[in-house]
């Protein structure tokens, strides 16, 4: 009687462990498939508002964030790196900020309510295939330093 214990609980003990081992490996396939899919680089449309009329559109564009999206389109950036907050953009295509006029870049997202100013840093941004991102040169209100959204 005791040793039929013993196979019993080998055999239960067994079962757990190939549970176990079979959930963490399901676990670990899921998470290594999303990080996988995260840091593929995938086509955005992404375009460029000098606020004076002319925009311009690099459709099927290439990339992870968006920052790697715009190094990939050509486009010549002047930027100062925060590190852990991320990439602040001065200036594309040699049109830079003018603190004294309010003039800054930032860029949009487009959505169902229409345009959708972004929250943050170009290179913390990770890009979804086929979004639309949009980088605007306009106004910031002094007083608020909200962004006039693009037309």
């Amino acid at each position: 009687m005791v040793l039929r214990n013993k196979w019993a609980l080998a055999s239960i003990g067994l079962l757990c462990w190939a549970i176990a081992a079979s959930s963490l490996s399901a676990y670990y396939y899921y998470q290594y498939t999303d990080l996988e899919a995260r840091v593929r680089e995938v086509p955005i449309n992404l375009g460029i508002d000098y606020g004076n009329g002319t925009r311009i559109w690099y459709n099927g564009t290439l990339g992870r964030t968006i920052y790697d999206a715009m190094i990939n389109a050509g486009w010549t950036i002047k930027s100062k790196d925060y590190g852990p907050m991320g990439i602040y953009i001065n200036a594309i295509n040699g049109v830079e900020e003018e603190p004294s006029n309010y003039k800054y870049w930032g860029w949009w997202s487009w959505t169902a309510y229409g345009w959708s100013h972004g929250g943050t840093a170009c290179n913390k941004y990770v890009v979804s295939s086929g979004e639309t991102i949009l980088w605007y040169y306009s106004t910031v209100d002094p007083v608020t330093f909200e962004y006039s959204p693009p037309p």
